[in-house]
């Protein structure tokens, strides 16, 4: 029994030790955050770029978000210090951060909705509750380390998505150069549309990540100089008559910005695809190809 005293007398000095060494700080719009672990204490300059991975849970522990699952890190830039009261908690919060920086901040879901969201939450959220946000930096680099560091990050997690795709569903496609995976369903040997070429197609559009179908269209003509590249692409891999799925990697498609209402940030895309004809012009009033 004396023994066991000791151990769970040392259990709770350890408890105790830990409980404070995490260090509460306040933005200056009153957010509290606590440093579960303290990084370089290199803190970022103006125009450079923080990248930080994050995961947003409620009080039910139901996540809400989480950059680590999305494969993709979050990025900020950091504005001018003359901008700082101006912007929410969050932002004051993260430009004080370094790299190797890790910290977590609670708010109501009232406070998360009205500061960070700016607009009230809908009717099925509970706003009874909170949310945390747990933030771990990676990096802070300057702009153009920034775009290629991106660009390199988001094509070999397309990449992985696809095959992961690909290898669960059992089908076997091929990868072209530009990174784009295709299978040709049927070939007719014909003659193929160049990129400057109007096109009349049958298709329908589905986000990889859960196969939701978010357009299709029976039949409709366009030239492949006014759609994504993932289209320039691949369309010219088929003939009349011909068809086949098109695996689009984000930068391919809609990239960072997505397609506000349609298209999230950073999506990847398949494509089923039908040529039903091509020409040298389009015809704006009928949407066919002449």
């Amino acid at each position: 029994m004396v023994k066991l005293s000791y151990v769970l007398s040392g259990l709770l000095l350890l408890l105790a030790a830990c409980k404070q060494s995490e260090t509460v700080k306040t933005t200056r719009s009153g957010l509290k955050y606590s440093v579960i672990k303290a990084g370089d204490g290199v803190t970022g300059k103006k125009g450079e770029i923080l990248v930080f991975d994050f995961q947003l849970k409620d009080s039910k522990d139901s996540v809400w978000n989480d950059s680590y699952k999305e494969g993709l890190p979050a990025a900020m830039e950091i504005r001018d210090t003359a901008e700082v009261n101006m912007e929410d908690g969050v932002a004051q919060m993260l430009r004080e951060l370094s790299t190797g920086d890790s910290v977590k901040t609670t708010m109501t879901i009232p406070e998360f909705f009205k500061n960070l969201v700016r607009r009230p939450p809908p009717p099925s959220v509970d706003t009874t509750g909170s949310v945390t946000y747990t933030i771990n930096v990676k990096d802070v680099m300057n702009f153009d380390e920034f775009l290629a560091w991106r660009e390199k990050t988001t094509t070999e997690r397309d990449s992985k998505q696809i095959q992961k795709y690909l290898a669960d569903n059992k089908l076997e496609a091929k990868q072209d150069t530009s990174g784009i995976y295709y299978i040709i369903h049927n070939t007719t040997g014909g003659a193929k549309p160049t990129p400057e070429n109007c096109v009349e197609v049958k298709y329908e559009g589905k986000f990889l990540k859960d196969e939701r179908l978010f357009d299709k269209n029976e039949k409709i003509g366009f030239s492949l100089n006014e759609v994504i590249r993932g289209w320039k692409l691949s369309i010219p891999m088929l003939a009349k008559g011909d068809s086949g799925t098109f695996f689009i990697p984000s930068k391919l498609a809609y990239g960072p910005q997505g397609y506000p209402g349609a298209i999230p940030p950073d999506a990847v895309l398949i494509f089923k695809v039908q040529l039903l004809n091509f020409a040298n012009e389009v015809d704006p009033a009928t949407r066919t190809c002449k």
